[in-house]
C-alpha cells in the first residue's frame, strides 16, 4: 500500500511540474496588459486564489530569495552587479531593482500600435476549433515569427522546441499542419519563409481571375526570373506577350503584395495607442551607473486563508469519512494549483528580470549613448547561458516587450543581431544604406556590388545575405531603383 502511495504521489508531482513548466511558458510570452486578463481569469478559475488587498510589494528582482519568510511573493531584493569587461571602461556600471508600488505613475510613450502582430493572430486562433496540442503548437509558430511577418526557424526546431520546453511530444508533421493553418491568418503573408512563399499566400488569397493565376504561375515556376525582371527571358520561356507580364507584375505583385505583411500590424507609423513599457533602464550621468527595474504591472497573489485553515486541517486529519476524503481532495487540488501559479508567477518575474539585465551587461555602450552603432553583436542563446536558461525560454521572454531607455521605448528583440566579422548587424545596415544613398542614381549598384563594396569594408558576407538585408531596409532592388530614377 506504502509503495503505490508513493507511486501515486509521484505521479502527481510529475503532472504539476509538467503543468508548471506549460504554464510558465505561456505566461513568458504575455505581455502586462495580457497578463492582467490572465491572472483575473485564473482568480476565477482557482479558488484557493486571491489577490492581495492592501500590498505595494513589487514583482521585480532576483537572486536569493527568502522562502520560509514569504513563500507567495517576490522579495524586493536590491540585486548589484558589475559588467564583466575591461576594469577602466565597464566596471562602473551596476545593475539593481528599483522597487515601486503599482500606484506609481509611469510615462506611457506612444508604441507601434494598438495590437501587435502576435496578439492580432493569437486573438485570430481563439476562433478557430483546435485542441490543446495544436494550439500549443500554434502559439510556438506566432512566437517565432519576426516583427515583419515571417517565419525563420524551421518546422523541425518549432517541434523539439514543443516537446522539450512544453511538455507536448509533437512531431514535425504535425507543426506542418498548424504552420499551414498560421498562414492561412490575416494579415495574408504572415509565417512565409522567404519572399517568394510570402508572395504566393497573398496571391492565393486573391479571386482567382486569368492574371492571378499567371502571377501564380510566375512566381512558383520563374521566380528568379522574376526577382531580376528579365521579362523578355519569361515571355520566351512561357510563351506569353512580354507587355501582359509587365502589366501582371506591376498590378499583381508589385502594388498588390506586401513583402512585409507583418507591418501591416503595429506599424511605427501608427501613433494612436500608447502602451507601458515592462522594463525602464535609466542613466545616473554623473555616477554612469545604469538602472534597471521590472515594472510592477500585475497584481500579487495569495492563498486564500479559509483554503489555507482547511488544508492544514485536513493534513493532520487521519481519519476522515468518505464524503470528508472527498472534500479534502477537492481542497489540496485547489491549493496545489494556486501555490504552482504564485510560483510560476514568482518565475516568470525573475526570469523577465534577469533577461533585461543580461542584456543591459551585454549592451552597456548603447545604453549609455543611444547611438544603435553601439550596439554589439549578441545572440538569444548567448543571453540564455547567462541566465541558465533554454534559449526558448529567452525568446519567449523577449517576446512582445518593450524598454524604455533614455533614448525611447525599444523593442528587446531589437538588441539582438548576429556577429559579423566582429560588428553587430546594425552597423552592416548603416553601411549598406550609406552606399545606396551614395550610388550613381542612374547606375545603381546590384547586390553583387553592394557585396562586393561591403567586402572591401571588413564584412565577409554572401549576396544573398546582403539582399536579405537590403529587402529588411525596404531598398529596392537595383533594377527598381534605376527605373525610379527614370
Amino acid at each position: 500500500m506504502a509503495k503505490q502511495g508513493l507511486t501515486l504521489e509521484q505521479k502527481q508531482t510529475q503532472r504539476l511540474a509538467l503543468e508548471q513548466q506549460r504554464m510558465l511558458g505561456l505566461v513568458l510570452e504575455k505581455n502586462d496588459a495580457e497578463m492582467a486578463e490572465f491572472i483575473d481569469n485564473k482568480v476565477n478559475e482557482i479558488q484557493a486564489l486571491e489577490k492581495k488587498q492592501d500590498d505595494n510589494d513589487d514583482y521585480s528582482g532576483s537572486g536569493e530569495h527568502d522562502n520560509e519568510r514569504d513563500n507567495d511573493r517576490v522579495p524586493n531584493d536590491e540585486v548589484n552587479s558589475e559588467v564583466n569587461g575591461d576594469d577602466d571602461t565597464m566596471a562602473w556600471y551596476r545593475y539593481f531593482a528599483n522597487n515601486r508600488s503599482r500606484d506609481d505613475e509611469y510615462y506611457a510613450p506612444t508604441a507601434v500600435s494598438e495590437k501587435t502582430l502576435a496578439d492580432y493572430l493569437i486573438d485570430q486562433l481563439g476562433e478557430l476549433e483546435l485542441d490543446e496540442t495544436q494550439l500549443m503548437i500554434a502559439r510556438a509558430i506566432v512566437g517565432n515569427i519576426e516583427e515583419n511577418g515571417y517565419l525563420h526557424r524551421t518546422t523541425s526546431e518549432i517541434a523539439d522546441d514543443v516537446t522539450f520546453n512544453d511538455g507536448y511530444v509533437v512531431d514535425t508533421h504535425q507543426v506542418d499542419e498548424m504552420l499551414d493553418v498560421v498562414q492561412s491568418l490575416d494579415p495574408p503573408g504572415v509565417a512565409a519563409r522567404d519572399l517568394r512563399e510570402c508572395i504566393l499566400l497573398q496571391l492565393r488569397r486573391k479571386p482567382h481571375t486569368p492574371d492571378v493565376e499567371l502571377a501564380i504561375e510566375i512566381v512558383e515556376k520563374y521566380f528568379d526570373e522574376l526577382a531580376s525582371m528579365r521579362f523578355d527571358v519569361l515571355s520566351r520561356r512561357m510563351g506569353v506577350d512580354e507587355k501582359r507580364l509587365e502589366e501582371v507584375f506591376k498590378h499583381q505583385i508589385r502594388r498588390g503584395i506586401n513583402p512585409f505583411p507583418g507591418n501591416a500590424i503595429g506599424s511605427r507609423s501608427d501613433s494612436s495607442y500608447q502602451v507601458t513599457p515592462d522594463f525602464d533602464v535609466e542613466l545616473d550621468e554623473e555616477t554612469e551607473r545604469l538602472t534597471v527595474t521590472l515594472r510592477n504591472n500585475i497584481p500579487s497573489l495569495q492563498i486564500s486563508e479559509s483554503y489555507a485553515l482547511m488544508n492544514e486541517r485536513y493534513r493532520s486529519s487521519n481519519v476522515l469519512s468518505v464524503k470528508e476524503a472527498k472534500e479534502k481532495k477537492q481542497i489540496q487540488d485547489a491549493y496545489q494549483r494556486a501555490s504552482m501559479f504564485i510560483e510560476v508567477l514568482k518565475q516568470r518575474q525573475e526570469t523577465l528580470f534577469n533577461t533585461m539585465s543580461a542584456i543591459v551587461k551585454c549592451q552597456p555602450d548603447y545604453f549609455m549613448s543611444g547611438d544603435e552603432r553601439d550596439l554589439k553583436p549578441l545572440g538569444q542563446q548567448q543571453i540564455a547561458d547567462m541566465i541558465g536558461k533554454d534559449v526558448s525560454v529567452v525568446s519567449r521572454a523577449v517576446s512582445n516587450k518593450y524598454v524604455q531607455t533614455p533614448w525611447g521605448v525599444k523593442s528587446l528583440k531589437s538588441f539582438f543581431s548576429e556577429d559579423i566579422n566582429g560588428a553587430s548587424r546594425h552597423e552592416v545596415y548603416d553601411d549598406l544604406k550609406k552606399l545606396v544613398e551614395g550610388e550613381d542614381k542612374r547606375h545603381p549598384l546590384s547586390d553583387d556590388a553592394l557585396c562586393d563594396r561591403l567586402k572591401e569594408m571588413g564584412y565577409k558576407l554572401e549576396r544573398r545575405t546582403v539582399a536579405k538585408y537590403r529587402d529588411a531596409l525596404k531598398i529596392p532592388s537595383s533594377t527598381v531603383r534605376r527605373k525610379m530614377a527614370k
